[in-house]
């Protein structure tokens, strides 16, 4: 039985062996190429078709029988537009139409009165802006300020030190800050004279740590009193440079006071004006020196002290100042 088994099975994979040799074989893999190429062929087609369609809406516009077919996010990122709208851009003035309307307004407004010129301008968006801080003021506000805040500011070290401290430097820089350094007999009136100073100070600072110090150095921001924004009125015409210059070491003369520094300026320009620097010795003691500046703070000279240096040295008073004048180009 086994025997015919297995013979019966070798006849039956035989009669199939022979008909397979009668049926047609597929390549799958060949099929698969073929199917490629024809998805590639219509897919070329496709974005040919697409970048020729984008490429004569972008030239040409959008026909009016398709507007509202396309998205607008397609028609931008393409920078086609509507026909309409193509029409109605192109329906803008002509260039002459233009010139002539140019030429209307320039002879309206040569018929127009002063005073409407005047208002059309609206000078109060110059004038009228308030300037709180010293940065923001204008130069010759800014000239005015340091011409009056200095002697403010020795007028008040005058009247609130003790008797018994000396100074050995004084320094005072616009708008406002100071810097002091001294020796107290007493250190009572190192106390006053700190008591004082905070109250008219901003931002005071001390270095000096012992309750019983009289050392005395301190610093901070001066809170000017009265601030002067109108001391310096114009700006200095260059032919009056000289007149100005002599009319300054004129007035300190007549106050005992002599100065040196007042021949070779530094000169900036700034464009519109030119500032001329100088840098001022004396050597006068701080009775005349401090009646001097009022005097000064008062005149109708145009000049500003934006620094000042107090020193002694030898038992004398030596000042050096930076003075400054601005002159017109």
């Amino acid at each position: 039985m086994i025997h015919m088994n297995l013979i019966a099975v070798a006849e039956k994979n035989s009669s199939i062996g022979s008909v397979s040799q009668h049926l047609h074989v597929t390549n799958v893999a060949d099929v698969e190429r073929q199917y490629k190429r024809k998805y590639l062929t219509v897919a070329a087609i496709v974005v040919a078709a697409v970048l020729g369609l984008s490429g004569y809406l972008s030239i040409n516009g959008v026909p009016a029988a398709l507007e509202g077919v396309f998205p607008d996010s397609y028609l931008n990122l393409i920078g086609a537009k509507s026909a309409s709208t193509s029409k109605t851009a192109s329906a803008g003035p002509t260039a002459e139409e233009i010139a002539k309307q140019k030429e209307a307004l320039a002879k309206a407004r040569a018929a127009m009165p002063v005073k409407d010129i005047v208002g059309e301008i609206q000078p109060q968006a110059l004038f009228n802006n308030k300037r709180t801080g010293y940065g923001s003021y204008l130069p010759l506000e800014k000239l005015s300020f340091q011409k009056t805040s200095l002697p403010q500011f020795l007028s008040f070290l005058n009247t609130a030190v003790p008797d018994d401290i000396g100074f050995s430097e004084c320094v005072f820089q616009a708008p406002n800050y100071y810097y002091l350094r001294g020796v107290a007999m007493k250190a009572s009136s190192q106390h006053t004279l700190m008591d004082r100073l905070k109250a008219v100070s901003k931002q005071f600072q001390s270095p000096i740590a012992s309750e019983a110090a009289t050392e005395v150095a301190a610093f901070g921001q001066f809170n000017v009193p009265q601030v002067r924004l109108d001391a310096v009125r114009g700006f200095v015409p260059t032919a009056e440079i000289g007149a100005e210059v002599k009319a300054f070491k004129s007035l300190a003369t007549t106050n005992k006071v002599q100065l040196k520094g007042l021949e070779k300026p530094v000169v900036e320009d700034f464009g519109v004006f030119k500032r001329y620097a100088y840098n001022v010795s004396s050597t006068a003691d701080f009775a005349d020196l401090l009646n001097f500046l009022n005097t000064f703070a008062n005149s109708p000279i145009r000049m500003g002290i934006p620094k000042a240096e107090l020193k002694f040295a030898k038992k004398f008073l030596i000042t050096n100042m930076r003075v400054e004048m601005f002159v017109l180009r």
